[in-house]
């Protein structure tokens, strides 16, 4: 490579900038590139260079050159000669962060993007570049920030107008963000990130007629190969077919992700002395995931596993304290690039990386591309398949994953000889008393304690029969949400139903203190298309019976493998009709109700369900198969 010095750069030289012979060659270099003759189109800007007849233009245009015939090292060279020779020249320091960005060098792309923007503050494209960086290391307010720099330059940009609203709509502000997805509609009416918002705040919101509109959209978005898809989990609630599903991911990872290529080849050796397993999430902390596998972390043979712990959220709580004193290492990582994140994964030699997100928020499925254990399993956090190449196993149960349905996977399935789920045992409040209904003796309380995006049209419509025919019965819900709650008792009202039958169970400060309620109801209701989780754990737990309707999805299918490794399938239901007629059975019924009480009470004693030491090594086991199944190349 030529070497020069910008220094040497003095005022007769600059004249030659205007003659005829320089501007001639610079546009036969620019147009060779045009052309796509990167190498001519070199050849011509070196030459100027080396004559002295260039100025930061040409320094730039080489730098960008040498970036497309793969020459980085002179790429970063001409940037930096590009910087020397003109210090205020903003797009040089903004291409330096990009450059930075794609190798996953968080901290020097963003150091670049501020002093791009410092000395050109209309470069747009760098406010937006530096709002995305902040948004991966959940820095939201500071995202929102450059967005809304980037806004003020150019307002009629559909992808700056949906990171807005997304921020917001994560942070539950769900008029702010719905404000912004329709106004990014408005400049372009088919984008789709900013449709799937919108379904995503009329799902948390309850807003059936507005959710209405894009019926057919749902039906048919994210199936085709050219679909653009976001929010895969929005999707497990609004229907539960297993091939839609898989159809979405599938064209969801590839946009995301690209061409990912299977990697058979590890990077990391067996562990022979003790199996050391990862688990890789965000939810470390008050969380419904950490919930489920507190005791798994807890109970793991320390004998025979090395339990490592990789947290992707900045945020610790009295939860995230407790649950650190069962790893052999806990490592805090939220802040780091993927590369950095991978680098220090794989120098801890794993033999097993769990990823407990999917696709979920906080998510960094990317590092599991790269492969940072020889074996990746896919775990609870995600109830589908992710379709990423690298991902190798998925963890199951044969009734939430049919072996009919294994098609729909791209991981290999792993076979839990019971249910997939954990179950928990929880502590009462010592205060039950203080929760009190104030309803008529003889009075049936339906419990639906479910977050409020699972409350489908079709699923609230199904307790309203119930109530309309059933007397004495009161639906009890635990909605967080306002908006959902005052659309909620619109649509109750505007179906005839006295809305004093609605309970509304007020926020509690202690997980007691909810886990005491549900001994103050009769029946819990499960919803569909996505049924609960770890909820249901906690209904069983509280030796109180679910009502569930199986459908094909994995998330459709959750309560009724609970159910059925309870040896309750009689609660189990396959259709909406049978849902509701076998709820209002049991409200009819209290004898048989008391009976399944008293079954649930048994297992809780002698069956294994409850059995969390048999669940552990039951897992422990299957992550033992997959070692000795595992062949090194």
């Amino acid at each position: 490579m030529e070497s020069y010095s910008s220094n040497n750069f003095d005022k007769n030289k600059k004249k030659l900038l205007k003659d005829k012979e320089f501007i001639s060659q610079t546009k036969k270099a620019i147009h060779f590139a045009k052309l796509g003759n990167f190498f001519a189109s070199e050849k011509i800007f070196k030459e100027l260079i080396s004559k002295a007849k260039y100025d930061h233009l040409t320094l730039h245009r080489l730098a960008g050159i040498s970036l497309r015939i793969g020459k980085t090292a002179q790429y970063l060279y001409y940037l930096q000669e590009t910087i020397k020779f003109k210090k205020d020249y903003g797009e040089a320091y903004a291409e330096l962060g990009n450059y930075f960005k794609r190798v996953g060098q968080i901290k020097n792309a963003l150091n670049y993007f501020q002093i791009a923007v410092k000395y050109a503050p209309d470069l747009y494209g760098v406010y937006i570049n530096i709002g995305n960086l902040f948004s991966d290391l959940g820095r939201n307010e500071e995202a929102l920030k450059n967005y809304k720099k980037a806004l003020k330059i150019k307002n009629d940009f559909p992808s700056t107008l949906f990171n807005i609203g997304n921020i917001l709509f994560n942070e539950k502000d769900f008029n702010g963000a719905e404000k912004y997805f329709l106004k990014a509609l408005s400049f372009e009416k088919n984008h789709v990130k900013s449709k799937i918002g919108l379904i995503s705040i009329y799902s948390e919101t309850f807003n059936i007629k507005s959710l209405r509109n894009f019926k057919s959209f749902i039906k048919n978005v994210g199936i085709k190969n050219d679909d653009e898809i976001t929010r895969l989990m929005t999707f497990f609630y609004l229907d539960s077919s297993p091939q839609k599903q898989y159809l979405r991911a599938q064209n969801f990872s590839k946009k995301v992700f690209g061409d990912i290529q299977k990697i058979n080849k590890m990077p990391i050796k067996i562990n022979k002395k003790k199996i050391r397993v990862g688990y890789i999430s965000s939810n470390f902390n008050d969380h419904p995931v950490l919930k489920v596998m507190d005791s798994i972390f807890k109970g793991h043979d320390k004998t025979s596993f090395e339990i490592y712990a990789y947290y992707l959220f900045d945020q610790e709580d009295d939860n995230t304290k407790k649950v650190k004193k069962y790893f052999d290492s806990f490592k805090n990582i939220a802040s780091l690039s993927n590369k950095e994140m991978i680098k220090i994964i794989r120098s801890d030699e794993l033999d097993i990386a769990v990823d407990l997100m999917g696709y979920t928020n906080r998510n960094r499925a990317e590092i599991f591309n790269e492969r940072i254990a020889p074996i990746q399993i896919n775990y609870l956090g995600f109830p589908g398949t992710t379709c990423l190449p690298n991902m190798d196993f998925l963890i199951a149960d044969k009734f939430v994953i049919p072996k009919k349905n294994m098609k729909f996977y791209s991981e290999k399935i792993i076979y839990m000889p019971n249910c997939f789920i954990n179950s928990i045992k929880y502590q009462y409040s010592n205060s039950k008393e203080s929760i009190k209904l104030n309803l008529p003796p003889k009075s049936i309380v339906l419990a639906a304690f479910h977050m409020s995006f699972k409350l489908s049209e079709e699923v609230v419509n199904s307790w309203i029969t119930v109530l309309k025919q059933t007397e004495n019965t009161y639906l009890w819900l635990k909605i967080s949400n306002k908006i959902a709650k005052k659309n909620l008792i619109s649509h109750f009202q505007s179906n005839n139903v006295d809305i004093k039958r609605i309970l509304f169970a007020e926020k509690v400060d202690l997980y007691s203190e909810h886990i005491s309620r549900y001994s103050k109801a009769d029946i819990f209701l499960d919803t569909f298309n996505y049924n609960g989780h770890s909820t249901l754990v906690e209904c069983i737990w509280s030796e109180l019976p679910f009502i569930t309707l199986a459908g094909e999805s994995f998330a459709s299918r959750v309560g009724a493998s609970i159910l059925y490794s309870l040896g309750l399938s009689e609660l189990i239901a396959k259709s909406t009709d049978e849902y509701v007629e076998k709820v209002i059975f049991y409200t009819k019924n209290s004898h048989k109700l008391a009976i399944i009480k008293n079954q649930i009470r048994k297992q809780k004693k002698e069956g294994d369900f409850f059995n969390q030491k048999l669940f552990v090594n039951q897992l422990e086991e299957k992550y033992k198969s997959c070692i000795k199944s595992f062949k090194s190349p």
